[in-house]
């Protein structure tokens, strides 16, 4: 969506604010009527036309404060006590009834102009504004209804509403207040548990880096023994290849501990840039070195290969790598049949070996990780993996689906 379809609803308040604004208005316009049929019912001589009047003042002053009061709390305020003061000011049916405690629409009114200040005041010239209406109204009502000795009575009692709606207020900014420390206090908790977490990934890194390049480079150096001693050209060459074998095996640890010892990489993201095609790995390296290695590939490739996305033939390069390592290990000397298909929109990768060659059983029992590695590598590209036993084999199908317009041109 573009951000002219998106900045109207900017300004808007959320739908559940607007049902309720409509809510409280539909209150006091009720409230307004029902007062108007009190003072009707309860003042004798009071005159309908007066009361009609006083309930359309109270109606209207409803529908035009209540959704001005999150935006003006202050100068609600000082309407709302302004209409509050009027009936004292008049010679009508609604003095009397304000002089008698019964204008509930003004106790009311109060009560949520205090609230509104006391919730959603954002500036000292606002609060001030509505706290001065209201501590002059409490002077104003002690000085028309009190007498010697009783006015500061009245004028708590002309107050009560307005502390009321002001402690209800508070205490609902408290409430919040409390919530966002929580909030914030489990922020903390996760950075803390990220921080630890960064933490431990580097310190398994190293320890992986030292044990495990210290084994290969045994190997290494073995192997490069054998090749000087041996008489052998044969013994030489496998020398050679196991040699090569470990430096690139050490080359590539070193890059996973870079990796881990990067925080950015805790949680990474699919790539965005996907770069040249000069940077996309050989698709079958993994399949000529492994033949090098005297394992048996049974390899059949329908469609052209060359052209594919970096993103893509990386991840199928891991995907074959991972699939002749897992038949190398769990069925050593048998043969792995490799299917390699590029469709108008998609590239298949099929890879099957027995289970059981009739050998003494796989030389390195696995954990399933790096399926699951090869798994996330594949859903990052919205493509799948399915594996498992198939009759008496084992079969991994891969399915990457090629960016729109990529397959045409690479094509």
């Amino acid at each position: 969506m573009s951000d002219q379809a998106q900045s109207p609803a900017r300004g808007r308040a959320p739908r559940g604010a607007r049902w309720g604004t409509v809510l409280l208005v539909g209150v006091f316009v009720f409230l307004a009527v029902a007062n108007g049929v009190f003072c009707l019912a309860v003042i004798e001589d009071a005159e309908p036309l007066w009361v009609l009047a006083g309930v359309a003042v109270m109606a209207g002053a409803s529908v035009v404060l209540v959704p001005l009061g999150p935006r003006f709390p202050g100068a609600v305020a000082v309407a709302v006590v302004l209409l509050a003061v009027s009936p004292y000011l008049s010679d009508t049916g609604w003095r009397e009834l304000a002089l008698a405690g019964g204008l509930i629409w003004s106790v009311l009114a109060l009560a949520w102009a205090a609230a509104n200040l006391v919730g959603r005041a954002r500036g000292p010239g606002s609060a001030v504004a509505g706290a001065a209406a209201f501590v002059g109204y409490a002077v104003f009502i002690a000085i028309v209804r009190g007498t010697e000795g009783f006015a500061f009575v009245e004028a708590l009692n002309a107050s009560s509403p307005v502390l009321g709606g002001a402690s209800l207020a508070l205490y609902g900014r408290l409430s919040q207040a409390r919530r966002d420390r929580a909030r914030q206090e489990e922020r903390e908790r996760a950075l803390l548990a990220e921080r630890a977490r960064i933490d431990e990934r580097r310190r398994l890194a190293r320890e992986m880096h030292d044990v495990v390049s210290h084994q290969v480079s045994l190997i290494v150096l073995q192997a490069g023994a054998l090749a000087s001693t041996s008489a052998d050209p044969g013994v030489r060459e496998i020398a050679d290849r196991i040699r090569a074998a470990g430096g690139k095996a050490v080359d590539e640890l070193r890059e996973m501990v870079g990796v881990l010892n990067d925080p950015a990489s805790v949680r990474p993201d699919p790539p965005v840039s996907f770069g040249s095609v000069a940077e996309a790995p050989d698709l079958l390296a993994p399949v000529r070195e492994a033949e090098e290695a005297g394992q048996r590939v049974d390899l059949a490739v329908r469609g052209d290969l060359a052209g594919l996305p970096p993103h893509v033939a990386r991840a199928l390069h891991r995907v074959v790598q991972e699939c002749l390592t897992n038949a190398r290990k769990h069925a050593p000397g048998a043969a792995v049949g490799l299917r390699v298909v590029r469709e108008r929109d998609a590239v298949l990768v099929e890879a099957e070996n027995p289970v059981d060659d009739g050998l003494a059983g796989p030389l390195i029992e696995g954990t399933g990780t790096g399926l699951e590695g090869l798994r996330h590598r594949v859903e990052m590209l919205d493509g799948s993996l399915r594996a498992g036993r198939d009759g008496d084999g084992f079969r991994v199908a891969v399915v990457v689906p090629l960016p729109n317009g990529e397959s045409e041109e690479q094509r």
